[in-house]
């Protein structure tokens, strides 16, 4: 199929419910339920592990939406090896689909149903993921949009500009580098100035600043980064200190 014209949710939406599929809608059009609105080019919706029934509903859905699966190079999710529910994006005619199945941060589905908020999106009732769910999820995707939204769901919260010192157990025999670089691309989402060492040659540090999270919030962006450095083999572990000060 061609290219899709400007996202259509409308239309996303109302043929997933015509179709009897189970979702809760997440990522930004959520945010927009709760807080601002912003520009987005997608619908990314969560939907539940296991279900076959759900599936086969998905599976008219997505025949109906004329969907084609993209690939990585298409701007698609590259899926992690063994994984059994990575994370699917579709091109439809009315625009860009995201199914995901576990995102990061996210809680059982059936808990994340239970605690949705049932509303109006462009017309169509469905179910959207509450303020708390979307703050751990967007916290622990981590990306600069990600705190945007954050930012923007908690603006009611936010204190004074906190000094944020994270140290963690580096793995053994990791390039040292290597380990920095890759520390320092996750960190410059959380503040594009924070800085990455090495103490005493086992130790990885991060310094950041910020201003707009509560110090809850903060901690948990501080785990989930944690266990991405500990997937990759940067960290020994994901136990981490966190120290949170004012500055």
């Amino acid at each position: 199929m061609a290219d899709p014209g400007p996202l259509n949710p409308a239309g996303l939406l109302d043929t997933l419910s015509a179709c009897g599929v189970d979702f809760v809608v997440i990522g930004a059009l959520a945010v927009g339920v709760h807080a601002e609105v912003r520009a987005t080019g997608d619908v990314d919706m969560m939907v539940p592990i296991g279900d076959e029934d759900n599936k086969h509903a998905l599976r008219r859905a997505l025949e109906q939406l004329d969907a084609v699966l993209l690939s990585y190079e298409q701007g698609g999710v590259d899926p992690s090896a063994g994984d059994p529910y990575p994370t699917v994006m579709f091109r439809t005619r009315y625009g860009k689909l995201d199914v995901l199945y576990q995102p990061d941060g996210s809680d059982t589905y059936a808990n994340v149903k239970r605690r949705s908020l049932k509303t109006a999106i462009n017309g169509q009732r469905v179910h959207v993921a509450a303020k708390s769910d979307l703050i751990r999820m967007k916290l622990a995707a981590g990306r600069t949009d990600d705190f945007r939204d954050v930012a923007n769901l908690t603006a009611s919260e936010q204190g004074m500009p906190r000094r944020v010192i994270l140290s963690m157990a580096l793995a053994s025999r990791v390039d040292h580098e290597w380990a920095c670089d890759l520390a320092m691309a996750r960190a410059a989402y959380f503040d594009p100035s924070s800085r990455v060492q090495i103490v005493e040659h086992e130790h990885l540090q991060i310094e950041a600043r910020r201003s707009d999270l509560t110090d809850q919030q903060i901690e948990q962006w501080a785990h989930a980064l944690a266990e991405r450095l500990e997937a990759a083999g940067v960290i020994a572990d994901s136990d981490i200190q966190v120290q949170i000060r004012p500055t």
